[in-house]
């Protein structure tokens, strides 16, 4: 069927506008030669580069700016707050399983081949297989004395031994583990979002405000504490690569301010976006920050043992 220009071409309804009033489509062919694609992706990117700048930079450096423009109505210039979190937690994982070294746990010692310096040969070998024969003695006496119990109670006796299998490879080579984890963690921090979100809404449960609102202000935070926590472990890790002293402890000094930054920005968040005064800002604050540390160290628990089991 020919539909004319002024129509809708989902459901024919007459345009009076880009876009049809009726079922909300555009006005738009997306059948066109290559070049138009090139010309259209270069926009969206340009376009999404200055979103991206609008949203970063008072999501930093302005606490709780970001959520009160998002519930006040102004959307279009910054990166949406389910978006912005979802692409900085797949980003933050990644960097935080990367930056982690790959070592390996080597349960069996080293044979007696290795020679100090000074010493003659065959001495040198004598003393070393002294050394780690009496070492490997202590170290079985204390299995025997004092074993690790990994017992969990709420494994089956066949569940126990699989853990216990697994914790051994794990302990012979923790990189299993870790990428595991890392795997992980993004989605069990998704899960935990709207539980921050719910712990807002009961403490200001007399604001009036829908738990969305709380919701928002729970996305811009976790975002922020993960992109600040990536520089965090940029800033920490950087000083040993740089030769220049006065340098590296600039550098060190940028990362414990970054570090600093992170509990005062929350605080400061919930401060000018909820508008209540210092005093209940801070015990609230600190209600907050108590029972979610609680929820998370919990989460990051079980996140562990899943982890070895699933490794």
């Amino acid at each position: 069927m020919d539909v004319s220009a002024g129509q809708c071409d989902n459901c024919y309804t007459p345009l009076q506008g880009d876009f049809c009033h009726q079922c909300g489509q555009e006005k738009k062919s997306y059948i066109r030669n290559v070049s138009g694609v090139v010309t259209e992706f270069f926009g969206e990117f340009s376009n999404w580069d200055t979103r991206v700048w609008r949203t970063l930079l008072p999501l930093w450096f302005r606490p709780g700016f970001l959520s009160r423009r998002y519930v006040d109505g102004h959307r279009v210039p910054y990166v949406p707050p389910l978006r912005l979190y979802l692409f900085t937690s797949i980003i933050a994982f990644l960097i935080f399983a990367r930056l982690l070294p790959d070592t390996k746990v080597n349960t069996m010692m080293p044979e007696a081949s290795v020679v100090q310096p000074g010493q003659p040969t065959e001495q040198g070998r004598k003393i070393w297989s002294d050394v780690i024969t009496e070492v490997q003695r202590d170290i079985e006496q204390e299995q025997q004395q004092t074993p690790f119990d990994s017992k969990l109670s709420f494994l089956s006796d066949q569940g126990q031994k699989e853990f216990d299998a697994k914790l051994d490879a794990i302990i012979a080579n923790p990189k299993l583990a870790i990428n595991k984890f890392f795997s992980l963690a993004p989605q069990m921090m998704f899960l935990l979002l709207p539980l921050f979100a719910l712990l807002l809404k009961l403490l200001y449960i007399r604001s009036n405000r829908y738990y969305m609102e709380h919701l928002i202000v729970a996305l811009h935070s976790h975002s922020f504490i993960l992109q600040m926590s990536v520089f965090y472990l940029a800033l920490s890790l950087l000083p040993a690569y740089i030769n220049w002293p006065r340098l590296a402890t600039i550098v060190s000094r940028l990362a414990e301010v970054a570090f600093l930054w992170m509990p005062l920005y929350l605080l400061l968040c919930q401060k000018f976006y909820y508008r209540q005064s210092w005093g209940k800002t801070l015990l609230k604050f600190w209600l907050t920050s108590s029972l979610y540390m609680v929820l998370a160290m919990s989460a990051f628990t079980g996140l562990i043992i899943l982890s070895i089991l699933w490794a």
